[in-house]
C-alpha cells in the first residue's frame, strides 16, 4: 500500500495544484448536485401539484347533442324540403330549452370517491321589484357587454337571443367551491352563499350594484319574475372582481347568486340543476371519476368531462425544469470528466521522470496508476464536501430562475390568445358561466390570470439535499475521477522505464 503514502505525501507537498484541483472539481460537483436536487425538487413538487393545482370534472350541458336535436326537429316540421327552403331552416335561430339534470342526481355523482368539493348551479333570470335598479349604461355598451359575458347562466332565452330581465340569478349549493366564481371574484364584505342558505332568500350581490342601489350585508329588496311573483332577497354578501377582463362588464355587476331552490322557484321547477363541478383530490382519479359518473348520469342530454388543465401547466412547466435539470448533470459530468482527465494527463506528462524511476524499481503500473487516482480520491473527497454545503445555494438559484423562466415563457404564449368564438383571439378575458367550455373551465391556466392554486404550487421549487442526492454526487464524482484517471493512464500503458529515462 505504499503507493497510498505516496499519494499523501504528494498531495501535501504539491498543495497549489492541489488547491486548483479542489475548486476545479469542486465547482463541477457543485453543479451536478444542484442538477440532482432541482430534478427531485421538481419531481416531488410534480407530485404536491396533483393536489394543490387539482383537477375539476364537470356535469354540463352536451351542446352538441341538443343542437342536433332541435335542428332535427326543426327539419321534421319543414313544409319544404326544397334547397332553398333548407337553406333558411339551415340559417334559423332555435329558441332552446336547455335541459335541466335533478340535483339528486348530481348528489350521487358527488358522493363517489375522491370528490373533495362539488359546487351546482341552476341559472334564472328577473327583474327589478323594489328597493333596487339594475346597473346601466347606454344600450350599445349593455348590449355588447351582455353578449360578452354569455356563458349558458347570460342567455336564458335560450340560443335565440340574450334575456331582457334585469338580474341573471345564478343559484348555487356552495358559492365558495365554484371555481369560476373564485378565479374571477372575491368576497368583500358578508360571506357567500352555501348549502344551510337552501330554503331562504339570502343573497350576494356584485360592490357596484350594492353601491348604486345604497345596499350593504343586511339590506333587503324585492325582486320578481317572469310571472310577476316577487321575492324579498336579503343580502349576506356582497362580491367583487379580482380580473381586469370584468371589472367594466354590465353582466357581471346585475349578476346575483342565491340558493338553488330560489333560482328553481324563479324558473318554477324543483330540485334541478344546469350544470355541476366536483373538485377532485387527485388528478390522477379523474378519468376513473368521470367513467362512474357517466354511468350515473345516463342522458345524452349531458356530458361529464375532466379539466385538469391547471395540473397539466403545473406539471408541463415543473418536467420541463426537471428535464433541463437531468440535461445539467449529463453535460457537467461529461464535461467535467473530460476537464479532469487533460488536468491528469498534463500531470502525467510533468512527472514522465517520476514515473520511469517508478518503473525501474519494479513499481507495477497498476500501482502508478492508483498512486494518480488515490490523489484524485483525496481532491474528491474535499470537493463533495464543499458542494454539499454550496449545492442547496446555486441550487435554489438555479431552480428558482428556471421555473421563473418557463412559467413566464408559458404565461407569454398562453397569454398571445386563446381562440374565441367569432374566431379572433383574446387576450386575459376569462369567460363566465361555470360551464363555458374548455376555456372557460380552463380559465384559472396561465393566459387567464393564473389561479391560486397553480400560483401555489409554482411559487417554488422545495430546494433541500438529502442523503440520496448526496450518496448519487459520490458515486458520480467516483466515476469521474475513473473516467478521468483511466483516460490519462492510456499514455503510463504505453511506457516503459529505459524510453523514459533515457529521454
Amino acid at each position: 500500500m505504499d503507493f497510498i503514502r505516496r499519494a499523501w505525501l504528494f498531495t501535501k507537498a504539491k498543495i497549489g495544484r492541489t488547491i486548483l484541483l479542489i475548486v476545479a472539481f469542486s465547482a463541477i460537483l457543485i453543479f451536478v448536485l444542484s442538477g440532482l436536487i432541482i430534478n427531485s425538487a421538481a419531481n416531488v413538487s410534480i407530485d404536491n401539484a396533483k393536489k394543490s393545482a387539482g383537477a375539476t370534472v364537470s356535469l354540463s350541458v352536451n351542446m352538441q347533442n341538443v343542437i342536433k336535436e332541435a335542428q332535427s326537429s326543426a327539419t321534421s316540421s319543414s313544409s319544404s324540403s326544397s334547397s332553398s327552403s333548407a337553406t333558411a331552416t339551415e340559417g334559423k335561430r332555435f329558441n332552446i330549452d336547455l335541459p335541466t339534470i335533478d340535483e339528486s342526481t348530481a348528489q350521487k355523482i358527488a358522493k363517489l370517491d375522491g370528490v373533495k368539493s362539488a359546487s351546482f348551479t341552476y341559472q334564472a333570470s328577473a327583474s327589478a321589484s323594489s328597493g333596487i335598479e339594475k346597473v346601466s349604461t347606454s344600450s350599445n355598451s349593455s348590449s355588447s357587454d351582455t353578449q360578452a359575458a354569455g356563458g349558458f347562466g347570460g342567455r336564458e332565452g335560450g340560443m335565440g337571443g340574450a334575456s331582457q330581465e334585469d338580474f341573471t340569478i345564478s343559484g348555487t349549493n356552495d358559492l365558495a367551491a365554484n371555481t369560476t366564481f373564485t378565479s374571477s371574484y372575491k368576497m368583500s364584505s358578508g360571506r357567500a352563499i352555501k348549502a344551510s342558505d337552501e330554503g331562504t332568500n339570502n343573497v350576494v350581490i356584485e360592490s357596484t350594484l350594492a353601491s348604486q342601489n345604497s345596499l350593504k350585508v343586511g339590506s333587503t329588496f324585492v325582486i320578481k319574475d317572469s310571472n310577476s311573483k316577487t321575492y324579498t332577497m336579503t343580502v349576506v354578501g356582497i362580491y367583487t372582481t379580482t380580473s381586469s377582463s370584468t371589472e367594466n362588464s354590465i353582466q357581471y355587476m346585475n349578476t346575483m347568486y342565491t340558493a338553488l331552490s330560489v333560482a328553481n322557484a324563479i324558473k318554477g321547477t324543483t330540485g334541478k340543476v344546469s350544470n355541476a363541478t366536483y373538485s377532485m383530490e387527485n388528478p390522477a382519479q379523474a378519468d376513473t371519476f368521470v367513467k362512474a359518473a357517466n354511468k350515473l348520469v345516463n342522458d345524452s342530454n349531458f356530458q361529464v368531462s375532466k379539466n385538469d388543465q391547471a395540473y397539466q401547466n403545473v406539471k408541463s412547466s415543473l418536467n420541463n425544469v426537471a428535464s433541463f435539470a437531468r440535461n445539467i448533470v449529463l453535460i457537467v459530468a461529461i464535461a467535467g470528466a473530460i476537464i479532469l482527465a487533460l488536468i491528469v494527463m498534463l500531470m502525467v506528462r510533468e512527472r514522465r521522470f517520476e514515473i520511469g524511476v517508478l518503473m525501474s524499481l519494479g513499481e507495477s503500473k497498476i500501482k502508478i496508476i492508483g498512486q494518480f487516482f488515490f490523489e484524485l480520491f483525496m481532491v474528491m473527497i474535499v470537493s463533495v464536501g464543499i458542494a454539499s454545503a454550496a449545492g442547496n445555494v446555486v441550487g435554489n438559484v438555479v431552480g428558482q430562475q428556471l421555473l421563473k423562466q418557463e412559467t413566464t415563457q408559458t404565461t407569454t404564449t398562453t397569454n398571445a390568445g386563446a381562440p374565441s368564438e367569432n374566431g379572433t383571439r383574446t387576450q386575459g378575458q376569462r369567460p363566465s358561466g361555470n360551464a363555458g367550455g374548455f376555456v372557460g373551465r380552463a380559465g384559472g391556466a396561465f393566459g387567464f390570470g393564473q389561479s391560486s392554486s397553480e400560483a401555489k404550487a409554482l411559487e417554488k421549487l422545495n430546494i433541500k439535499t438529502s442523503a440520496t442526492e448526496i450518496l448519487l454526487l459520490v458515486a458520480i464524482a467516483i466515476l469521474i475521477t475513473l473516467i478521468a484517471v483511466g483516460l490519462a493512464s492510456i499514455g503510463i500503458l504505453r511506457l516503459n522505464p529505459k524510453q523514459v529515462l533515457t529521454n
